[in-house]
């Protein structure tokens, strides 16, 4: 990892852009004076000394008197670990300050993320809030992201589900289905996209180019979510066709009891209609709806 590297990771953890540059000199250069310092690290001589105490109040650098008085950066492996005390008490803070405030009800069920990490972070909260099934399909790129919080769904015992059109990683577990293409070869045409719903209620559907307009949308909205799922089961069912595979179990308990009752509707009286062309104006008599068999329900009227 190079210091630029260092300095755009420790701005993500709420270091300032000068604080960032002073420790990562530091913990390139070892124990350094002010001077050297803004030498180094391109921070106006007139700042450097309020940055480098700030780092020291902090707990991610260390003084050392002199003269003259020199600075060395805390081990990383010391600053991460107080961070992460400061941020675990900070969250159980929040835990117990929102238990006690009275939330609004109003929550909109439908929302829009950007940004290629946030829609991958609504991802994985959806991931980790699976009861019962958990239905992904996307490209193997973003679904490798996801692998870790898939096994620890499949392992509280949830369904999983994974479609991808590209060849999956072995550390995808789940009940999977891939045309095993490459990568490369599918973003010759196609553009990065990913599903993810879970107990077929809350679903996240969008882009991930990994552009900074990539899109996604999260619903609570059951209506949406089964859309969501027929979709990756009818892919699933494509698949299973091209391979003259039986997937009926697995569908089964992607739609639950749909495909029951869609059965009992269709043991009645019910006409299917399969192609039937019906057209206006003139074409209609040009336009004639293909024979049925006889016997058969798709006789037209």
């Amino acid at each position: 990892m190079t210091e630029p590297d260092v300095v755009k990771s420790l701005e993500e953890l709420g270091f300032n852009l000068n604080e960032g540059r002073a420790y990562a000199s530091l913990l390139a250069r070892g124990a350094s004076t002010g001077y050297e310092v803004a030498q180094h690290a391109g921070i106006p001589r007139s700042a450097v000394y309020s940055v480098l105490r700030k780092l020291v109040a902090q707990g991610a650098a260390r003084r050392t008197a002199g003269p003259p008085e020199r600075f060395s950066a805390t081990p990383p492996q010391v600053v991460l670990s107080q961070l992460k005390k400061r941020f675990d008490a900070s969250a159980d803070g929040l835990r117990e300050a929102v238990a006690r405030l009275e939330v609004a009800s109003n929550v909109p069920d439908v929302y829009g993320v950007e940004g290629y990490e946030r829609i991958l972070e609504e991802a994985t909260a959806l991931v980790q809030g699976a009861k019962k099934t958990l239905v992904l399909s996307g490209w193997p790129r973003e679904i490798e992201r996801l692998a870790s919080e898939i096994a620890r769904a499949e392992g509280r015992g949830v369904f999983v589900v994974v479609f991808s059109h590209g060849a999956l990683p072995d550390s995808v577990v789940g009940t999977r289905f891939s045309y095993g293409v490459s990568e490369k070869d599918l973003e010759s045409f196609w553009q990065h996209r990913l599903v993810v719903v879970a107990d077929d209620t809350r679903c996240l559907l969008g882009a991930t180019a990994r552009h900074p307009g990539d899109r996604a949308v999260v619903s609570s909205t059951a209506a949406i979510a089964e859309i969501a799922v027929s979709q990756v089961s009818l892919d699933v069912t494509l698949l299973a066709q091209r391979h003259d595979r039986d997937v009926g179990g697995v569908l089964a308990k992607m739609l639950g009891d749909r495909v029951g009752r869609l059965d009992s509707l269709l043991s009645g009286p019910a006409q299917a209609e399969v192609g039937r062309t019906v057209s206006t104006g003139k074409s209609a008599s040009k336009s004639k709806p293909p024979r049925a068999r006889r016997g058969t329900a798709g006789r037209s009227s």
